[in-house]
């Protein structure tokens, strides 16, 4: 068995990595099981932090009143903006702390391929995003916000959940596993070593979610495996999922 990478967050102020494909499956516990042991000769677990080695994500979505862009995933080419943080813990007898490390992020798909941006927040600026106040001009992210939407946004709903991250060495392929899914309505603050699990459940996804991530052409061992994969292949998001359940719970009243 592999020993785990320990991988370093990236900088602030660094873009992310460009993965520019991107597959994602919703397999039986099997072939989730089969997969990554399959995947073992070329990749490693990552740790982002030794200290909290269990990883977890907190995903808040934006949309426009006229939800946007929740109409750009019907169109065919779907867009997420998107306030991710990371959390972690010892172990699963403590509740997740966030790391204070988070970013906006603007990510466009067409078909497998995709391509993402993203700006380094600091706590008072995804308080003002999650708050609706307005962002410091000057910011990256306010730059970001004005390229990214057509009118002003708010945050809609919230995804959780424990992830798994296995890469290849040169990090061009990127395997994750998603577990504990569920949806919330958004928090009204991000401040690190704070409890990051949300408190306002909207609902919970039964079943784990494998993401495969690549740069440039896929190598001959991937494709063979993602052919396996096929008959569990998902078209829909994380963000969809959450809409349809934040949309479900609000009076036709509103």
């Amino acid at each position: 068995m592999n020993a785990p990478a320990r991988m370093s967050p990236p900088p602030m102020s660094a873009p992310a990595p460009e993965l520019d494909h991107e597959r994602r499956f919703q397999p039986s516990r099997e072939a989730l099981e089969t997969f990554l042991r399959d995947t073992r000769q070329w990749t490693t677990p990552c740790v982002y932090d030794t200290g909290l080695p269990i990883s977890f994500t907190r995903t808040t979505y934006f949309d426009t009143e006229r939800l946007d862009f929740l109409g750009s995933c019907r169109a065919g080419r779907p867009q997420r903006l998107r306030l991710r943080e990371y959390a972690g813990t010892v172990n699963l007898s403590c509740p997740p702390m966030l790391t204070g490390t988070r970013f906006l992020e603007m990510k466009t798909s067409s078909g497998q391929r995709r391509t993402k941006i993203r700006a380094s927040l600091s706590a008072d600026e995804a308080g003002a995003l999650l708050t609706g106040a307005p962002l410091p001009k000057e910011s990256a992210a306010a730059t970001l916000l004005r390229q990214a939407a057509p009118a002003p946004v708010k945050p809609w709903v919230t995804a959780w959940y424990r992830r798994h991250t296995y890469a290849t060495e040169d990090a061009s392929v990127r395997i994750t596993v998603d577990e504990e899914l569920l949806f919330a309505l958004p928090p009204e603050r991000s401040a690190m070593n704070e409890p990051a699990t949300p408190s306002r459940l909207l609902h919970r996804a039964p079943a784990s979610l494998l993401e495969v991530k690549w740069r440039g052409s896929s190598p001959p061992w991937l494709e063979w495996l993602l052919w396996t994969l096929e008959p569990f292949e998902t078209r829909g998001s994380k963000f969809e999922q959450g809409m349809r359940a934040r949309l479900a719970s609000t009076p036709s009243t509103q």
